[in-house]
């Protein structure tokens, strides 16, 4: 009778703990919640990617977990936002102690992504003050990722201090990172996505620890992280009061491909704050920081402006759309008179450019507290008056320094009269640098300012609107996030010239590459060429291609280093290199580095075209890699042209073969499926051949001599195309679809020849 009553008892127990199951599915998605704890289990395609997950919140000293509340309930409806369709999960409860709040965690399913969001809202009828809120925060162990080379990535705050990416083997320690991070394989190139997709009110901390070599222990993506090496901050996050507080909206994602859930990522935050608005194409130009620096002067302004009109746009180097941007950087305004400005913008806008400035919002670099504040409208401020102090009322100060409160009224006014100063002088490009010191937490002049971001997003927003579109903003010392009050950002610190500064820069984008699906272009910064290598100088040319905006650094007026002039030269020259950077936006790693160094292999797929970049950091020895096809997702037994476009080297392909990098220098294939009606043969540069490149729509001649001669015939043999000028390209993207037949002329009187499919 006895055994009989214990087997009744564990049949009822087992049907209880199912009971307590609440289970919910949509699409590859499945995600079950404990009805007594709140806690919910999270699997993609049957692999439990977050066991056990469970909300907390609080102060960062006073923190409440989801399971220790009353009155749980679970709900799922149907349901369709702008992410996608599928199903909402809301979990529910309320706190035993006053104040009494109900704690809403509410999960977004979505059928056909992978990707699910989540967030957490509190609500009560007395004003709350929370500084901690984790919508991600799991202590459950659970196998993420295949056996092999898994990583943790370590993303950073800001760009500040020549700060880095990292990689971090799983089993080691994971330090806290900074809105997003992604764990995953090198290998099979799996990865588990997690981060905040919303930058209105917080600063987002990621951590985890793991063991073994694909165990995830724990995970935590929460609101409210400070720290003074990582977001620069004295003082604990700010705390968010009211009735209601609500965290980030948050996103857990599954892929096949870390890379494209990193993408993906930014696509999110895009998708919550789209874009500034920017027509123009990706900005090619100079920053006279880069060798002039305190010494800029309006004659070396106007003379580079001279040098980039006759030696650089007049051979293609330029942006897609023909414009070339020149900017000033710091000391302008010591070197520059008033009349000064109108004189530059003018020379600017007549040789085809656009002028660019550079300035401080938020820092007060004079440090004279009783000093009077040119705030304008705003009216009559000390600099102390505006100075973003901590809670003990100290300023704060950042690389010699002190932060300006961004919401107060003198800093404010002063943001209205210096931009729009800028753009009564005709400037169409502005470079905004120390942004960190107006992110910082602390005692902020708007009592509806509770932290340091919201600070931040108030200031930059009316900025931008200041500028009423008339201004490239780019972004350089600045928090990773809100990214939609500028068009760019400057991907890393201050670069120069050697290669290393090159390696440094590429540590960036292979990392953080995907920015540029939340800005309209990542800046490598500027690329300074005197005293160096051509090999070098490949190198350093190749990592800003191959990021995003292409400025150069080097001092091009009059007495400026006449080698450095030579070397952009015949760098420039490479018409096919400045064609492959107008057509792609960042290339991304073919793998990940252990550690920080930045790997050496990058690619882009635009296309049926696939780019390589290969650099080689090391000056004393070549670099021997391995042309990888199924790395670079290309088919064994396909003929593919490989062309090396610094050398113009060329050939055929059709497996995984070894190559060679030059000693401290760089490669950039272009790779493409070979014609089928084989007009295309692998030549060394003493020949000439012609290909049709279906991404830009022309016909293109490669070799030794241009052509001079190029007619176009539809397949009844009507010539349809005349072009008699020395010339390597022919666009055909006024031709309507069809097949046509290329015949070619060049200097040496051959005959080139293709056919072609448009």
């Amino acid at each position: 009778m006895q055994k009989f009553t214990l087997i009744i008892s564990s049949i009822l127990l087992a049907t209880t703990v199912m009971a307590q199951e609440n289970v919910t599915e949509a699409g590859a998605w499945r995600v079950s919640v404990n009805e007594t704890t709140g806690k919910a289990s999270i699997a993609y395609n049957n692999t439990t990617i977050l066991a056990e997950n469970e909300a907390e919140w609080g102060l960062v000293d006073n923190k409440t977990t989801f399971s220790t509340l009353t009155d749980i309930a679970v709900t799922s409806s149907n349901y369709q936002d702008e992410f996608g369709t599928g199903k909402q999960l809301i979990v529910t409860g309320k706190t035993t102690q006053a104040p009494i709040t109900t704690i809403t965690h509410t999960y977004y399913i979505y059928s056909d992504k992978d990707y699910i969001l989540t967030d957490v809202t509190l609500q009560s009828d007395n004003n709350l003050e929370i500084n901690y809120i984790a919508p991600i925060r799991t202590t459950a162990s659970s196998t993420i990722l295949d056996a092999g080379t898994n990583y943790f990535l370590y993303v950073p705050f800001d760009n500040d201090g020549w700060t880095r990416y990292e990689t971090k083997l799983f089993g080691d320690w994971h330090p806290t990172c900074y809105e997003v991070s992604v764990l995953f394989n090198n290998d099979t190139r799996r990865g588990l996505v997690a981060g905040s997709i919303e930058h209105d009110t917080w600063k987002t901390g990621v951590t985890a620890a793991s063991s073994a070599e694909n165990t995830l222990n724990s995970l935590l993506v929460f609101n409210g992280v400070t720290s003074k090496g990582g977001t620069r901050d004295n003082d604990i996050h700010g705390a968010v009061k009211g009735t209601k507080v609500e965290s980030s909206k948050m996103m857990i994602g599954y892929f096949a491909d870390w890379r494209r859930g990193m993408e993906t990522y930014g696509d999110l935050c895009a998708t919550v704050h789209p874009k500034l608005p920017f027509s123009g194409a990706k900005p090619f130009g100079w920053n006279s920081w880069g060798v002039i620096q305190t010494n800029i002067r309006p004659a070396k302004a106007m003379e580079t402006s001279d040098f980039f009109a006759t030696e650089l746009q007049s051979q293609g180097w330029q942006a897609q759309d023909s414009v070339v941007y020149i900017g000033l950087d710091s000391y302008w305004n010591e070197n520059f008179a008033i009349r000064d400005h109108g004189k530059f913008v003018k020379q600017c806008k007549a040789n085809n450019q656009k002028a660019g400035i550079y300035w401080t919002p938020f820092v007060d670099w004079g440090k004279n507290e009783s000093g009077q504040m040119p705030a304008g409208s705003a009216g009559s401020y000390t600099w102390g008056d505006a100075w973003l102090r901590d809670s003990n009322g100290n300023p704060q100060e950042i690389a010699g320094g002190i932060a300006l409160d961004p919401s107060h009224p003198a800093t404010l006014g002063r943001i209205e009269n210096q931009i729009k100063q800028f753009v009564k002088w005709g400037y169409e490009f502005v470079k905004l640098d120390f942004l960190v010191h107006g992110a910082l937490e602390g005692k902020h002049y708007d009592e509806t300012i509770h932290t340091g971001i919201q600070g931040y997003n108030k200031a930059m927003q009316y900025l931008a609107e200041l500028t009423e579109g008339t201004m490239f903003i780019n972004l350089s010392i600045a928090p990773l996030f809100p990214a939609h009050h500028a068009h760019g950002r400057r991907i890393a610190c201050d670069a120069f010239s050697s290669i290393a500064n090159a390696e440094y820069t590429l540590n960036s984008t292979a990392y953080g590459w995907w920015l540029d699906h939340c800005y309209s272009y990542n800046d490598a910064d500027h690329v300074v060429l005197k005293g160096e290598s051509i090999g070098t100088n490949r190198v350093r040319l190749t990592s800003s291609y191959i990021t995003g905006i292409v400025i150069l650094g080097d001092d091009f007026s009059a007495e400026g280093d006449q080698g450095a002039k030579d070397n952009i030269k015949e760098l420039a020259s490479k018409k096919e290199i400045v064609q492959m950077a107008h057509q792609t936006k960042a290339f991304y790693p073919v793998s990940a580095n252990q550690g920080h160094p930045a790997p050496n292999q990058f690619m882009y797929v635009v296309a049926d075209t696939t780019y390589l970049a290969v650099l080689n950091y090391e000056a004393g020895k070549r670099h021997e890699f391995t042309f990888d096809f199924d790395r670079l997702g290309l088919t064994t037994g396909t003929e593919y042209v490989v062309r090396e476009l610094w050398t113009d080297q060329e050939d055929i392909v059709t497996e995984s073969y070894d190559e060679i990098v030059r000693r401290g220098d760089a490669a950039i294939y272009k790779i493409y499926p070979k014609p089928e009606d084989n007009s295309v043969t692998a030549v060394r540069p003493n020949k000439t051949r012609c290909y049709y490149d279906a991404y830009t729509q022309e016909v293109c001649a490669k070799g030794n001599t241009t052509v001079l001669e190029s007619y176009i015939y539809n397949m009844s043999g009507t010539c349809v195309m005349t072009v008699k000028a020395a010339h390597d390209a022919v666009s055909v993207a006024k031709l309507p679809a069809g097949v046509y037949l290329y015949r070619g002329i060049d200097a040496n009187g051959n005959s080139l020849t293709c056919k072609f499919k448009k």
